[in-house]
């Protein structure tokens, strides 16, 4: 008796308000997404902002990559061999001589 009075004074108020049904609002907020898929797309759009900040370095391993694809395979292994030689001598240069280059690479 009292549903029926409170569904009562509902469906006056929707048609005076313009509202739509309780049904439907009902509907809606089933829809909405539970805490988890909350979580799950706060830490996609975290990903994503990052992944915006670093985009031109993006930019710029995509267009390596094109230029790689260019390169014959025996002068990428030439490049291979001078990469590895190169990684030795930084890995055995001193601490300063290493801030040094890419205090360089700013300018």
């Amino acid at each position: 008796m009292v549903l029926d009075k409170f569904a009562q004074v509902a469906k006056e108020a929707e048609e005076k308000l313009g509202l739509p049904p309780l049904s439907r609002l009902a509907e809606s907020l089933e829809k909405l997404p539970d805490e988890r898929q909350l979580k799950l797309i706060k830490e996609v759009l975290v990903i994503a902002e990052r992944v915006s900040q670093s985009a031109p370095e993006l930019d710029k391993v995509i267009s390596l990559i094109h230029e790689l694809n260019s390169v014959p395979a025996e002068k990428l292994s030439q490049l291979e061999k001078l990469l590895k030689r190169i990684e030795k001598i930084m890995k055995a240069a001193p601490e300063e001589l290493v801030s040094f280059l890419t205090s360089l690479k700013g300018e």
